[in-house]
């Protein structure tokens, strides 16, 4: 099969006798260092793939739009400076408030366990007794009564020590939390003040730098 057609156009000698005139008419607008460096751009460019440019552009344009809306989010309006906080009082908050959240998902796990636990422990029992209701009309011997004990015994032992085993774990891991929020608290950062704005402000510093000026100059006199 022959392959597609080539458009006709310009051969690759006239593009390059193009570029040279072109070059040529901007020698007074640029020195020789851009004229250059605009010729090695072309030719690196352009003319290296002339023939797919020439092939591409030559065609019949078949244009697809695609539209798509974005929807912009505008950043919130900051808080006025008196409502703002401290860049270590924000910080402390936020990790009191993660380790708070860590903690009541720690006791929503343990519940969460122990309904799992009951339910096992439940499905374990129904699989010792199978035949349960075709032994309610009989008298069962002794031993088989005891070994049915036995074994309920067992299982709601074994339930009991997992369950114990994890309630324990839980705990520990609520304790160390509950620490780390008590050493926060004790460690709480100070807010900084906030910087004195408005006349009453400005004439309080003014006093307060006339009073300590008086005390130097009278400590000097002593």
């Amino acid at each position: 099969m022959p392959g597609p057609s080539v458009p006709t156009g310009c051969s690759i000698t006239e593009a390059v006798t193009i570029l040279g005139n072109k070059l040529r008419d901007y020698q007074g607008q640029l020195n020789t260092t851009h004229l250059l460096a605009q010729c090695d751009y072309f030719h690196n460019t352009f003319i290296r793939h002339y023939k797919l440019y020439q092939y591409v552009l030559g065609q019949d344009q078949d244009v697809k739009l695609t539209v798509t809306h974005l929807e912009v989010y505008v950043p919130p309006q900051p808080l006025p400076l008196a409502a703002g906080k401290d860049q270590a009082v924000w910080k402390h908050e936020q990790r009191v408030v993660e380790l708070s959240a860590a903690e009541v998902q720690k006791r929503a796990y343990m519940l969460q366990l122990k309904e799992a636990l009951q339910l096992e422990q439940q499905r374990l029992l129904q699989e010792m007794l199978p035949e349960l209701p075709r032994w309610q009309h009989q008298v069962l011997k002794r031993e088989e009564l005891e070994n049915l004990i036995s074994e309920a015994i067992h299982i709601q032992i074994e339930c009991l020590k997992e369950l114990l085993q994890y309630e324990i774990q839980i705990t520990f891991d609520i304790l160390d939390l509950k620490l780390q929020k008590k050493t926060l608290n004790l460690n709480a950062p100070t807010p900084s003040p906030l910087p004195v704005t408005g006349q009453s402000g400005q004439d309080e510093a003014l006093n307060l730098y006339k009073a300590n000026k008086g005390r130097k100059a009278k400590a000097k006199k002593m």
